[in-house]
């Protein structure tokens, strides 16, 4: 924090077209002349060396506040490309005839049609050079289809412990039985860990939009919002389901699974402490897989005691949550 004292009164201190490590040392030299001038407990008080501090201080002149500001540590002189106009004009004609052309390719066709031997990374600081030469179509059609896309909408985090419902997670994982691989659709309520799961054959969009239903039909209140990965499963048929049910749908950032942590706890949950003790299952028959996928639903919202509910069960706190009063439709 800036004292502002280390001109006379009747001038102004303009330091508005400072850098911000020029306002940095600024406040130093403020506070060292408004504290005594005590360099060691400017010092400590910002948290700098004494060497810093007294590199500092015989520049600073508080006529004229541009002496704070750091030398440019760019050279004078710099190298410059020491490339014939000859090639360069070579290079140019070849990356403006084909743009999509690479450095590695326009070496090669210098090589064998002009017999010309250049660096690759000399090629590519000519077309770093030349605006002209650079590839921006597939810029430009990126962002056609980022128009065409649905938007990323990302759901606030007060959102998990508003209300029942308010944010349900759905997430997807691979079920190996036997030798068959099926894809394991978990939902979890953030609010009540209140869970279902089910295995499909495809992890299409319809696969997803049906599961969707099942869930809305499970749950014992309704949904206000859905959040989900970026997953193709749940783009199309499963969007458009969100849409018409008017259900928001969010999205967890790229890479970021943190952000839908309880859908994949639950997937832990189903395959460490159910799945893996299935040795009974003998058949990859989905009918047989999906009634299993049952039996747990049961055991883990009825009869599965959970340390973040205060070991309740995901039925016992949607019930006492409901008689209680406070649940309220948003």
């Amino acid at each position: 924090m800036r004292a502002y004292k280390i001109l006379p009164v009747e001038m102004k201190v303009k330091d508005f077209n400072l850098s911000k490590d020029a306002l940095k040392r600024l406040a130093w030299m403020d506070w060292y002349f408004s504290h005594g001038k005590n360099a060691e407990a400017t010092c400590r008080h910002f948290s700098i060396s004494k060497s810093v501090f007294y590199r500092w201080k015989p520049r600073f002149s508080k006529y004229n506040l541009a002496t704070l500001e750091g030398k440019s540590t760019k050279p004078h002189h710099l190298r410059q490309m020491t490339t014939s106009k000859e090639v360069i004009d070579l290079i140019r004609s070849i990356r403006r005839n084909d743009l999509e052309k690479s450095k590695y390719e326009i070496q090669a066709e210098l090589k064998d049609l002009h017999g010309v031997s250049i660096g690759y990374n000399t090629i590519q600081k000519v077309i770093n050079k030349y605006p002209e030469l650079t590839n921006t179509f597939h810029k430009k059609k990126l962002k056609t289809h980022r128009k065409l896309k649905i938007a990323r909408i990302r759901a606030a985090k007060e959102l998990k412990e508003k209300n029942l419902g308010s944010l349900v997670q759905i997430d997807t994982k691979y079920l190996y039985i036997l030798t068959s691989r099926f894809f394991l659709f978990v939902a979890v309520d953030c609010k009540s860990r209140y869970g279902y799961v089910r295995a499909y054959k495809t992890i299409s969009s319809a696969s997803a939009a049906d599961f969707l239903g099942r869930v809305i039909a499970y749950f014992p209140f309704p949904i206000e919002a859905i959040n989900t990965d970026n997953g193709s499963e749940y783009l199309l048929n499963f969007h458009k389901l969100c849409t018409k049910l008017k259900i928001p749908h969010y999205f967890s950032h790229p890479h970021t699974p943190k952000e839908n942590s309880r859908a994949e706890r639950l997937i832990q949950t189903v395959e460490y402490e159910f799945f893996n003790y299935q040795d009974d299952l003998l058949n990859d028959d989905l009918d047989e897989i999906n009634r299993r996928c049952d039996i747990f639903n049961v055991k883990y919202n009825q009869r599965r005691y959970h340390h973040a509910l205060h070991y309740q069960t995901p039925a016992s706190y949607v019930q006492t949550f409901q008689e209680e009063g406070r649940y309220t439709v948003l």
